[in-house]
């Protein structure tokens, strides 16, 4: 019996309008008056991903790729990237011309803040080099040139990175399921007893391990390979369908 679900946001539960449809969020409701948990799990900061997870009243969430868990309000896990590894990273970016967003919990600082970008919520402030000097949950590092991206890629060891169109998005190290471990460890649920829905290379590890992992029909093929299952796409209420037919809704 499955027991928690837990969910990617971008190419998920969001259409390729980025929209979050009212079918899903009443299947989620439905699991929920069951006792099924239903959790957010994504790349995105707590306050990008609360966005969604307050439609339906979501109290658990593995943000920022796992680096920075939450469960009722109470931090269950919290990691991030090395303050001078940030700041060398924010440095050459901008050395090359690039915009460099910096997220830290609530906050997040860039040389080129891009207001209305639901990803990169929360809004960047302007900042200087200094104000990148800390610990990170999250880079951002925007650069046009795929030479300059793998300059940058070189000195990046032990966290993780991925290059995705003309940026580069740097995490601790560590996945998605390294923060949902703390999360089941807490509520005492085993991973046989987790579904675990995601499109992405990001999504891998937890599909992975979950007791049943499920790719969008829409994802690359070598994330449909990591998978038990395979939905429609996020378009055609793919993750909702899932949901349905496993939960016998």
């Amino acid at each position: 019996m499955y027991r928690i679900a837990f969910l990617d946001i971008d190419g998920t539960i969001l259409n390729s309008n980025e929209q979050f449809e009212e079918r899903l969020i009443k299947t989620i409701i439905k699991l929920q008056q069951k006792g099924i948990l239903v959790a957010l799990a994504s790349g995105r900061s707590l306050v990008a991903s609360k966005i969604y997870g307050e439609k339906f009243k979501c109290s658990i969430y593995v943000t920022y790729n796992g680096s920075y868990v939450i469960s009722n309000n109470e931090v269950l896990y919290d990691v991030k990237i090395p303050s001078q590894l940030a700041f060398n990273l924010c440095s050459k970016t901008k050395e090359y011309n690039g915009a460099y967003f910096h997220f830290s919990y609530k906050t997040s600082r860039s040389n080129r803040p891009q207001p209305g970008i639901e990803h990169l919520l929360p809004q960047a402030t302007l900042s200087n080099l200094t104000d990148t000097n800390f610990d990170a949950h999250r880079l951002a590092l925007y650069l046009d040139s795929a030479k300059d991206r793998e300059s940058l890629r070189a000195e990046i060891t032990d966290e993780y990175v991925f290059d995705e169109d003309n940026r580069l998005e740097v995490y601790p190290v560590g996945s998605k399921w390294s923060g949902i471990i703390p999360i089941l460890n807490r509520l005492g649920i085993s991973k046989s007893e987790v579904v675990a829905i995601g499109n992405g290379i990001n999504d891998i590890e937890m599909l992975e391990a979950a007791g049943l992992g499920i790719a969008m029909g829409n994802s690359p093929d070598y994330v449909k390979k990591s998978a038990n299952w395979i939905t429609e796409d996020n378009d055609h209420d793919g993750a909702a369908l899932a949901l349905e037919e496993i939960f016998n809704l």
